[in-house]
């Protein structure tokens, strides 16, 4: 059964949108999710996805003889073909008979309801970047302590999605507790009632709960899309349909900083492992993609360097950014804490089935919901979402930098 929408309950935000006065209470940006541009036409294989032709391996065969000698087995080069197969994320809404027929009225309050939906599809966008920096397990939380008010782990660990507490939970959101190994469901459906920045309220205590258990999106364990937290990795498992075991070449470069903090150096050496693994001059054209914490750490580098300037009235002790040879910072508040995604950005792209918009295959944007009974209701239900996944044609020029110092620098579970 749909949940009813009523105009009482949506009145005071179409009241703001006719005004043009409404204002978010929210941080929502989308700097991610934005920057990477579409695939260009690639063929689509049913079962399996979108097709990347790939080398993997170069021929073999190379020896010395001596005069009049005979030559070695050669050993053929190794094609074979990676897939990114689109995954989805999605959004419901309803409607009342009274608000509809309100909104064909111009002079009405609800001549705004296209705003309402605007907000909707900011709404889904803004999980969209969220996802962006994830493994598409759809987990948005992990557990550290409590019963029915419950925190949530804010440490730098190896795996990604750790360092943001509560801060990517939403109050009546519902999500599905499994534990670390995403094998086991502990509870579905966990709605959060009240949160803050680091802990939430839950109405009932999660049996066995245990450190480091995921809270996922309910429904949606390993159904979303795969973001930078897969992409950029040094994992042993599966990329693309192809197996980073057998093709090593296919993990991006890997440095570890075990919670010491960023420094200038950390940029040249994991450059030049970069460069090792991808070639030389692969490595000016990226990009780091950090939070906000880290963006403080590295321009508190270069504080003691700032020069008062002869007869200058004003004391300016900062500087703008950070930059390293042509590798520029792109700030997200979504991304890990801990994290400095170095990404080559016309590498990594979006192959989309369906582009983020309504559903309306049917022709229809909105349809009569069923109601109780079976033969109809006067409320009316759509949906907005859509298929698509990040994919990587060369993985190996990318690179990650992990598990930076979080201490004392300016981190989403710090402004509250």
């Amino acid at each position: 059964m749909g949940i009813p929408v009523n105009v009482a309950v949506i009145a005071p935000a179409l009241q703001q949108l006719v005004a043009g006065a409404l204002r978010d209470q929210f941080e929502q940006e989308t700097a991610t999710y934005n920057i990477f541009e579409k695939a260009d036409g690639p063929e689509f294989v049913n079962g399996k996805g979108f097709r990347v032709p790939s080398y993997l391996r170069p021929p073999v065969g190379v020896h010395g003889i001596s005069e009049g000698g005979s030559f070695n087995q050669p050993g053929a080069e190794v094609y074979d073909d990676m897939f990114v197969y689109p995954m989805n994320m999605s959004m419901a809404f309803e409607l009342t008979g009274k608000t509809l027929r309100n909104a064909k009225d111009s002079s009405s309050m609800l001549k705004g309801l296209n705003g309402l939906m605007e907000k909707r599809m900011m709404a889904l966008k803004k999980e969209a970047n969220r996802q962006t920096f994830n493994d598409g397990s759809g987990a948005r939380a992990f557990y550290a302590s409590g019963t029915t008010t419950v925190t949530f782990t804010t440490a730098a660990t190896a795996n990604p999605g750790r360092t943001k507490g509560a801060r990517h939970l939403e109050v009546d959101e519902r999500y599905d507790v499994y534990d670390a190994a995403l094998a086991v469901l502990r509870v579905s459906g966990v709605r959060i009632l009240t949160k803050t920045a680091t802990t939430a309220t839950i109405t009932t205590a999660v049996s066995g709960a245990t450190a480091d258990d995921a809270w996922v999106l309910s429904n949606s364990l390993f159904k979303m899309p795969r973001g930078l937290g897969h992409i950029v990795n040094n994992d042993t498992g599966t990329f693309q349909l192809q197996s980073r075991n057998t093709y090593p070449q296919l993990k991006a470069v890997v440095t570890d900083l075990n919670g010491a903090a960023i420094s200038v150096q950390d940029f040249t050496k994991t450059k030049n492992l970069l460069i090792s693994r991808a070639g030389v001059g692969k490595a000016k054209t990226v990009m780091a993609i950090c939070s906000l914490a880290q963006d403080d750490a590295l321009r508190r580098l270069g504080q003691n360097f700032k020069r008062w300037d002869g007869d200058a009235k004003i004391f300016d002790g900062s500087f703008d950014s950070f930059q390293h040879g042509s590798t520029v910072e792109q700030i997200d508040p979504d991304c890990d804490e801990d994290r400095f995604y170095l990404t080559v950005r016309s590498e990594i792209k979006k192959y989309p089935e369906k582009d983020i918009g309504l559903y309306d295959e049917d022709g229809n944007e909105l349809r009569m919901r069923s109601g109780s009974a079976g033969y109809g209701s006067d409320a009316w239900t759509g949906a907005l979402g859509g298929f698509w996944n990040w994919g990587a044609e060369e993985p190996r020029l990318h690179a990650l930098i992990k598990r930076a110092s979080i201490t004392g620098l300016a981190t989403q579970v710090s402004d509250s």
